[in-house]
């Protein structure tokens, strides 16, 4: 089952929806899409998402970290799970969603070539259910409310409303009123996508913390933990650390020193599944909570690694934020779906969805896939923050 060929593909998906975050209005997202082949009959597929404010990429950098990095994995065995996750790690420094997708694809076309969902090559199943997190933050608080009520009347059990964009006050009044509207019982957070300085974040939890938010995800700028460290310390409201997550000991450091009570795990930001599940597992060691999450924009074949990694795991008391259901269009035949506010593990071989070739096709936006230039940004389309 050695590695034969990786090829990247760079793909455009429009969001149904705008959505705001961190003061941009987003309107497309952009991914590059991973194909391996093996010495075997099936093919592997990976995503990587195009995300520079979070992990530092671009499409185009991905493109070109992927070429190198499969230098040296062609002719290595996909069923070596971790010594593939060790060899990629050291290849390379930095550029995890490109190393991420290599190793989701070898996953994906291992447990296909051996019959198996991927997660039986990780340690076997623990979860089967999940609640996952649907995301607010359109900027009009009767639209949120009103959306949050109908999704809870589905089943939702888990909300976060993105916040950062407008007026705190305002933003402060609309989480009161969906704590208000939803009860105590469903789990409601807030996410400022590092938008604010530690004071605004004082101000936000202190506004809102009678009404208990169940975490305040990332408050301030990624690399200001003593920031991060106040707002903590201050017992408003429990900390979740998301864009300072970049590595394993970012984890132990954030919980261990306080500064977070948990925090958010992508798999993009952790060069891969095994990784992830490694920070997963320390990070509940340790008494933190734990939130799995897809970047807003990934398709079904990055939400199936996500699902991949919580059913393994098994335990994330933050909630799931699959993300493809915000996307008008998707590379897979049958997308991951979410049923009355809940989702279960994959049963098909590999990550358990299967790509659409055609499908691909039709999404890719680059009239080369390494080297030309387009003129669509290469994290996807935004449209002037809102007022």
């Amino acid at each position: 089952m050695k590695i034969r060929k990786i090829e990247a593909i760079p793909i455009e998906v429009p969001l149904i929806k705008p959505m705001l975050m961190a003061g941009r209005t987003l309107t497309s997202m952009s991914s590059v899409l991973v194909r391996l082949e093996t010495a075997g009959t099936h093919v592997g597929w990976g995503e990587a998402a195009a995300a520079p404010f979070l992990t530092g990429e671009t499409v185009e950098s991905i493109l070109t970290a992927v070429s190198c990095l499969s230098e040296a994995v062609l002719e290595e065995d996909v069923r070596d799970v971790s010594a593939l996750a060790d060899l990629l790690q050291r290849a390379m420094a930095a550029n995890s969603a490109a190393k991420a997708a290599i190793e989701m694809a070898a996953l994906d076309a291992a447990g296909r070539e051996l019959g198996v969902p991927a997660y039986r090559l990780l340690g076997g199943q623990t979860g089967r259910k999940f609640a996952c997190l649907w995301l607010l933050g359109s900027g009009n608080a009767a639209h949120d409310i009103a959306e949050a009520n109908a999704r809870a009347a589905e089943g939702y059990l888990a909300f976060k409303l993105k916040v950062a964009n407008g007026r705190l006050e305002e933003e402060a009044g609309t989480f009161v009123a969906l704590r208000e509207l939803l009860g105590h019982d469903r789990l409601l957070a807030a996410d400022a996508n590092t938008g604010w300085t530690a004071r605004e974040a004082l101000r936000f939890a202190a506004l809102v913390a009678d009404a208990a938010p169940d975490f305040l995800e990332q408050p301030v700028a990624a690399e200001d933990v003593a920031a991060l460290m106040r707002v903590a310390r201050s017992g408003l409201v429990p900390i979740g650390a998301d864009e300072s997550i970049h590595d394993i000991s970012d984890v132990q450091h954030l919980v261990l020193s306080g500064a977070a009570a948990g925090v958010s795990i992508k798999i993009m930001k952790l060069a891969g599944i095994t990784r992830s599940l490694a920070a997963c597992r320390l990070c509940a060691a340790l008494g933190g909570e734990v939130n799995l999450s897809g970047k807003v924009g990934e398709t079904s074949l990055a939400n199936a690694a996500t699902l991949t990694l919580a059913t393994v795991f098994g335990r994330p008391g933050w909630g799931l934020s699959l993300t493809a259901h915000y996307l008008a269009d998707d590379v897979v035949r049958e997308p991951v779906t979410v049923e009355a506010g809940h989702v279960r593990p994959l049963k098909g071989n590999g990550l358990g969805v299967d790509v659409d070739e055609l499908k691909v096709a039709r999404l890719e936006r680059w009239p080369s896939r390494l080297g030309e230039s387009n003129s669509t940004p290469a994290w996807g389309q935004s449209a002037p923050a809102a007022a």
